[in-house]
């Protein structure tokens, strides 16, 4: 029988469209929410500015998110599994 170090903990990751004032173009985001909680914000890039118009940035972080700097990501599902991946760790 496996310890219990070993138990994978369940994280139910639930994606919610919102708009963001961001102060650019960039407004369309996504509250993602763990287990009922609020842990980060991500904004998808459309200032034609941006190196990688489409990616997804994470506006901001909380838990252990918070503060964390990454590049964006190529699309929603990229960057919601990098955050299940931080908050299994």
């Amino acid at each position: 029988m496996p310890g219990r170090g070993n138990v994978e903990t369940l994280l139910v990751l639930r994606r919610q469209p919102i708009a963001v004032d961001t102060g650019s173009p960039d407004r369309d985001g996504v509250l993602l929410l763990v287990n009922g909680l609020l842990v980060a914000v991500l904004v998808r890039l459309d200032a034609p500015e941006h190196e990688h118009p489409g990616h997804w940035f994470l506006e901001a972080g909380f838990g252990r998110l918070q503060g964390m700097r990454v590049d964006a990501f190529p699309t929603l599902d990229h960057a919601t599994r990098w955050v299940r991946r931080q908050l299994i760790r």
